[in-house]
């Protein structure tokens, strides 16, 4: 049924989570590119027009043989620009399906002022079934629409780089390579990162190396402060696929969010059979098997991170068997084939 499903997002070309996710969704399940429509091209202004034709169409000539449409939502502009397409819809009486993305979903359905509320609210009972990345999204949305009122489904982001089998991380040389990747600020935990690799003492030469965007100047200034400025090595983002080509280089990845609904970055590292320390944020859990594909520590604890950077780096067999767990744990979980069975299977029923 999926050939029949059109997905309303952001334009596959724009950088960012959900466009990411839907590229994949268009390689993994060979959707092709008419199945999407976008309702935003990168800038919230320039948008507004695309917007507007995206409206105009379905109201005035919506396709005929077109089962559902997924509406693929995150906070603030999104979900705005997302709800008044969903007023299109309805109005002419078709079906769609939202699904849900973004770490700050839930902060954002909590401190929105009660109309919004309302908007939120009927943007959901109106659908045919609400996807929900990870379980702790389908609770909290569940209790913030109204217990059984609405249709919640989990099925989690595909992943299309989780390798045939794991890299083999024990033919790595010293030094024990750490990489981040993410945008640069305190949501992501890169500070906490920088000082607790700077607290850990480590038996084994290690190097952190940092990608991402944002707070760029802070963050290399910040690692230039540290003890261990020489070990740490900030760049600018990377491509998608030049970074994944690098991510075999690396023994360990952290991601210590305050924030998180699902985590991207870890199911990339741990489908390469790549261990991962991150935080008991969002849907983490749900990803990482605390004491199995890595560790798990709550957000903000430095000191935690810094014992758990020390056991993972000094430990190469360990390290290397969380590895193997994390990659078979990915293959299981995570793949394009699991999803898309997932999916069909919902689509099924919505449609019985």
């Amino acid at each position: 049924m999926i050939e029949n499903v059109r997905h309303i997002g952001p334009a596959l070309y724009v950088q960012g989570g959900i466009s990411s996710v839907l590229v994949s969704y268009k390689k993994l399940f060979g959707i092709p590119e008419s199945n999407f429509i976008a309702s935003y091209n990168g800038s919230f202004v320039k948008s507004l027009p695309v917007l507007f034709f995206v409206c105009l169409k379905l109201l005035l000539c919506p396709e005929k043989n077109v089962a559902c449409y997924q509406i693929h939502t995150s906070f603030n502009g999104s979900f705005l620009r997302k709800f008044i397409i969903s007023l299109c819809l309805r109005f002419r009486g078709k079906k769609y399906i939202a699904h849900i993305h973004g770490s700050l979903f839930k902060e954002f359905c909590c401190k929105a002022p009660n109309i919004l509320k309302c908007c939120i609210r009927s943007y959901f009972l109106h659908s045919q079934m609400v996807i929900c990345i990870t379980p702790d999204m389908r609770e909290f949305m569940d209790e913030f629409v109204g217990k059984g009122r609405c249709r919640f489904v989990v099925v989690p982001n595909p992943c299309q780089t989780i390798a045939e089998k794991p890299i083999d991380l024990a033919s790595h040389e010293k030094p024990v390579k750490i990489v981040f990747s993410g945008r640069f600020g305190h949501r992501k935990g890169v500070y906490d990162l920088i000082q607790a690799f700077s607290l850990a003492e480590f038996n084994v030469p290690v190097e952190m190396y940092l990608f991402g965007d944002g707070e760029f100047d802070k963050v290399r200034s910040v690692a230039e402060a540290s003890s261990r400025k020489e070990k740490i090595h900030v760049s600018g983002w990377l491509t998608h696929g030049e970074y994944l080509k690098r991510l075999v280089e690396f023994d360990l990845l952290v991601l210590p969010s305050y924030a998180e609904t699902f985590g991207m970055s870890l199911v990339e590292a741990m489908g390469l059979g790549i261990p991962v320390i991150s935080t008991f944020s969002g849907g983490v859990p749900y990803v990482v098997e605390n004491g199995q594909d890595g560790f798990l520590i709550d957000a903000g604890d430095v000191q935690s991170l810094a014992e758990k950077l020390k056991i993972l780096a000094d430990d190469d067999s360990l390290r290397i068997e969380m590895g193997k767990t994390a990659w078979k744990s990915c293959k299981t979980k995570f793949t394009g084939d699991v999803v898309l069975n997932l999916l069909e299977e919902y689509y099924q029923k919505m449609d019985g």
